[in-house]
């Protein structure tokens, strides 16, 4: 017997979860006009934000970093986060260098001198475009961030993360992608892989030159879990601008444009905030594209927009409407108990009130 000898290899893209739904409303191709493709788009879109009212999307849990400002009380964070899920406040060490590269660029150090205001910027030359550090002996970087520069405007950075043993040759670390950044905005990244090396340095790779207002290569040494306030809780706190070498608290805003609310404040630019976050699913896209939901979902999500066709076509029967609203739950079910990181739960009960 023949078998494919492959795994993953299929693909659905949208015109095929489209098509699939029309004959199971029970029309055919011919019937399709553009204007029903265009509805069974929208309906796809409805579909698959909903998943995040029905519970948490595994697949859509991303790590990320925030740094601060000095009395920063709200962490404005992206539209397309939906919740957050855990946030850690990460005391970082920042490394102290030997000497800071390129050597004969007068404004390094100030690329690295931690700056309680972060006020005096550094630019790179034309001919050495990068800042770095050099350590007495080999050190591993857990954290990369910057602090940009930018008054009155916005810079876009394409960083690469480079390291060398002996200052002459160099070899990628990590190409972080391209971002735009306004004036005193912090961007971090976690570095998967630490082995020690001698020297660092982050390097622009298309623009002739950047300034920026901190470089921070920095170690992790204590990640302390954030305890998440409600609304009441944190609107009748006496002094919200409490300042503090690290936050305890935080109270998640969940509007349109959704942020954080930090208490303490940090009392310093140089906290650093780690967070999982439920962000929303990606767009549908074009007919071609292939939707953002793992294998196990595609079945869960054609049974949905099968129904939410049948229920926009005309001419389908109620009978039919009711069969594949059946399908779609079940199928949804199927699905739902299934999306979980299969874990060990640990119940500890608190009864510190009752004993000693």
């Amino acid at each position: 017997m023949a078998y494919s000898n492959t795994t993953g290899n299929t693909t659905i893209n949208v015109d095929q979860l489209i098509s699939y739904a029309y004959r199971d409303a029970g029309k055919t191709a011919e019937e399709v006009t553009p204007e029903y493709v265009e509805a069974a788009k929208q309906a796809l879109f409805y579909n698959l934000q909903n998943l995040s009212n029905r519970g948490v999307n595994l697949w859509l849990l991303e790590n990320q970093l925030y740094g601060v400002l000095t009395q920063q009380q709200q962490l404005v964070l992206p539209k397309t986060v939906i919740d957050v899920r855990e946030a850690n406040w990460v005391y970082v060490q920042n490394i102290q260098a030997s000497e800071y590269l390129p050597a004969d660029n007068p404004e390094s150090p100030a690329a690295f001198d931690l700056s309680p205001t972060l006020s005096t910027p550094a630019s790179t030359l034309g001919y050495a475009n990068y800042f770095g550090s050099t350590y007495q002996q080999s050190q591993s970087v857990y954290y990369v961030g910057w602090n940009a520069y930018a008054p009155n405007t916005t810079q876009t950075y394409n960083l690469a993360f480079e390291y060398s043993d002996d200052g002459v040759n160099w070899f990628l670390k990590e190409q972080f992608p391209a971002i735009t950044m306004s004036d005193y905005e912090w961007q971090y990244y976690n570095i998967s892989t630490t082995e020690p090396h001698l020297y660092w340095r982050l390097r622009e790779t298309v623009a002739s030159s950047y300034s920026v207002r901190q470089v921070v290569f920095s170690t992790s040494q204590q990640v302390i879990p954030l305890a998440r306030l409600n609304r009441d809780d944190y609107w009748n706190l006496p002094n919200k601008q409490f300042p503090s070498v690290r936050s305890l608290q935080y109270w998640f805003d969940r509007t349109i444009e959704p942020s954080m609310y930090l208490w303490p404040v940090p009392n310093n630019p140089y906290q650093m905030f780690q967070l999982i976050v439920e962000v929303q699913m990606q767009d549908v896209g074009t007919l071609t594209n292939q939707i953002y939901v793992p294998d196990r979902w595609i079945n869960s999500i054609q049974k949905s927009l099968s129904h939410a066709m049948s229920l926009q076509l005309p001419g389908v029967d109620m009978p039919r409407i009711q069969y594949l609203e059946g399908q779609a739950d079940k199928a949804f079910l199927q699905a739902s108990e299934e999306e979980r990181d299969k874990s060990p739960i640990y119940f500890q009960p608190v009864i510190s009130y009752y004993t000693r």
